[in-house]
């Protein structure tokens, strides 16, 4: 039998993608796959805002949300990616950059920034249609990700339960650290994960694994 001293978080290999601008991810059950839009693409739909609950969060490119900051949420338009977004009603028009993923919901094509809302006079509404363009998605590759976070999520006192574990859930950017634990007179194997900024909020975020923490 496994001795597990703390939860288990398992990141495969699809989830640190080598282009972090269009990585793989998943959200309430639904898989996304982000990708470069083609210069000069034009969508309509429409568009709701987000603001203070978030202000000062990390957003899906490691930044600190911003809510004054012209930024925006797609589910799937490559990180970085520029767009121009008019207002159908009174065509004020916003230059923004995809910085963060979203909205879930099927109804809204983006989620803007409240100071993309204002300038573009639906604050009060919540909720406009709205025209997008994409200007630039130059498909480069993103900066180096740096994982600089860490997150133990779980810890074994047997050797090789930990390395099979690792190996089991293809954990490579896990590392085991052996720790003497003075209470259990035993010596503890403990899987950690390295992680972006974003990469370790969302984790411990999570209900599912509340129990991993950062080391």
């Amino acid at each position: 039998m496994l001795v597990m001293l703390f939860v288990i978080f398992t990141f495969t290999t699809s989830a640190f993608s080598k282009d972090h601008n269009i990585r793989t991810y998943k959200d309430r059950g639904i898989k996304y796959y982000p990708f470069y839009p083609k210069k000069g693409t034009i969508k309509y739909g429409k568009a709701s805002w987000y603001g203070k609950p978030f202000h000062g969060r990390l957003t899906a490119n490691g930044e600190r949300y911003n809510m004054y900051a012209m930024t925006a949420a797609h589910r799937t338009y490559a990180l970085g990616t520029v767009l121009k977004v008019t207002s159908l009603k009174n065509w004020r028009s916003v230059i923004v950059r995809v910085n963060d993923r979203g909205p879930f919901y099927s109804s809204r094509k983006i989620d803007l920034s409240y100071g993309v809302a204002k300038k573009l006079g639906f604050v009060k509404k919540g909720i406009e249609k709205i025209k997008i363009e994409v200007l630039s998605s130059k498909g480069q590759k993103s900066k180096k990700i740096i994982r600089n976070q860490k997150v133990q999520v779980a810890s074994f006192f047997d050797k090789e339960n930990a390395h099979s574990f690792k190996k089991k859930h293809n954990l490579k950017n896990a590392i085991i650290v052996k720790q003497y634990i003075k209470n259990h007179k035993k010596t503890a194997y403990k899987i950690i994960v390295k992680c972006t900024p974003w990469e370790a909020n969302k984790l411990l975020k999570s209900k599912k694994f509340s129990g991993a923490y950062k080391v």
